[in-house]
């Protein structure tokens, strides 16, 4: 089919698949965490405006472009949450919606190892997309290789393996970090069953310790100590200051002060060499520090493996990140995918990687993805940067909230003390339009 440039022809897949299967799609957006969500929600918003027009709705509504989503999650994870989810777990059952739970997105088709998945996403209800000329599918599992045609993808919890061709792709595969602060969750049953385990784990230890004080880091010291005030609670980093982003000394200080007074033991200048069997922390210079429950802090990976060798080697930074241009289109000096779009926390920007961002650029995907099908024009480049202000809110000790925003720090800002009484979902679940 044509529209503003020729699109495949989509396979027409059944309401409901329980296997891996090969197929073909227009869009796929790969990860469906806050940056995929708001691709695939915006792609939707945009296709139901433009079809008004009497024109767009000849072209798109005899010949539907065919949207696809890959997350081996059947629900958004707030990430926000998990320092507190892993200590608290009525909270973790606040922090997963299940997509059937989504107000304002609905899929046209599952693919799904899952029976629980395919009997509460693939009711066979009308979802209405196809008014706007689109359809949408769910794919129930995780991408294992990519190029800038196909993708090998695996469901959850199987190895058989299949392939989907597309026309364009949306990488917004994110980073993870090591479990519990990454669960999987592949369900709500599942991600319940992992916050329990977190909990009892902590529940079973009397010296905690969480190595790196990135934002994660102090966040998980901070909620465990006030959680459970009777545990010993250690939080090293190897530098002299934290976290490491960008900000004011007013509000390293503000956050070191708030964890102090809440109990938590700090160790600066000190860097892990190891864990020893008992669980105590070896340091560089031979210290032994005690400890029974370890939390790894120090590092991210972001998850960029699945893309081809030359996809790695031509677009991929030494930090791990993807060069992107201000449509977020995949570029290098030499060569630019107009195809290929990233998204999220694996794009090389000079800003600090937040929920905020990966929404925001989902968003901006999304318009000029439909502006190129139907007007073969892309619309809305990125800010410029040197104008948008550092901020950062964080959860520090005794649940205080330190914020920086252009530089003026504050310690429990009204505003954001309200949002984080359910740590951002509401306002989130708003943001996305689900």
């Amino acid at each position: 089919m044509t529209h503003g440039i020729s699109l495949s022809v989509p396979t027409v897949l059944k309401p409901k698949t329980d296997n891996a299967t090969s197929f073909t799609t227009n869009i796929l957006v790969v990860g469906g965490a806050y940056a995929g969500l708001s691709a695939v929600r915006s792609l939707a918003y945009h296709f139901n405006r433009r079809i008004k027009d009497p024109l767009i709705k000849l072209k798109l509504i005899n010949s539907r472009v065919s949207i696809t989503m890959v997350e081996p999650k059947s629900g958004l994870l707030n990430i926000l949450g998990i320092p507190r989810a892993i200590v608290d777990v009525d909270f973790a059952k606040t922090q997963y919606i299940s997509f059937e739970d989504f107000y304002d997105l609905k899929f046209d088709k599952v693919v799904s190892n899952q029976p629980e998945v395919l009997k509460n996403l693939a009711t066979g209800q009308n979802t209405g997309n196809n008014e706007g000329g689109f359809e949408i599918n769910f794919v129930h599992g995780r991408v294992t290789h990519l190029d800038e045609h196909r993708a090998d993808y695996q469901l959850v919890e199987s190895d058989e393996t299949a392939t989907i061709n597309f026309d364009y792709v949306v990488l917004a595969s994110g980073r993870d970090r090591s479990w519990p602060t990454t669960p999987n969750a592949y369900t709500t049953k599942s991600y319940l069953e992992e916050m329990t385990r977190s909990k009892s784990e902590i529940d079973s230890h009397d010296i905690i310790s969480i190595i790196g004080a990135g934002a994660v880091g102090i966040e998980i010291a901070g909620d465990i100590k006030h959680y459970c005030p009777n545990k010993t609670v250690n939080l090293m980093h190897p530098h002299e200051t934290f976290p490491p982003e960008p900000l004011s000394t007013e509000f390293q200080s503000v956050t070191y002060k708030s964890l102090v007074n809440s109990g938590v033991n700090i160790h600066l200048n000190t860097r892990i060499q190891k864990e020893l069997e008992n669980g105590d922390l070896e340091t560089t210079t031979g210290e032994i520090i005690k400890s029974d429950l370890n939390y790894w802090c120090h590092a991210h990976q972001n998850n960029i493996s699945i893309l081809s060798d030359n996809l790695r080697k031509e677009f991929v930074t030494s930090r791990s990140n993807i060069l992107v241009n201000e449509y977020l289109q995949v570029l290098n000096k030499d060569k630019k995918l107009d195809a290929f779009f990233c998204i999220g926390d694996i794009v090389e920007l000079p800003i600090i990687k937040s929920a905020g961002w990966a929404m925001y650029m989902g968003r901006l995907v999304a318009n000029n993805l439909v502006s190129m099908i139907l007007d073969n024009i892309l619309i809305e480049p990125f800010p410029d940067l040197t104008q948008m202000p550092r901020g950062m809110v964080i959860v520090a000790g005794n649940g205080e909230i330190v914020s920086e925003l252009s530089g003026e720090v504050e310690l429990n800002h009204k505003g954001y003390v309200e949002e984080y009484r359910d740590y951002c979902i509401g306002k989130i679940r708003s943001t996305i339009g689900v």
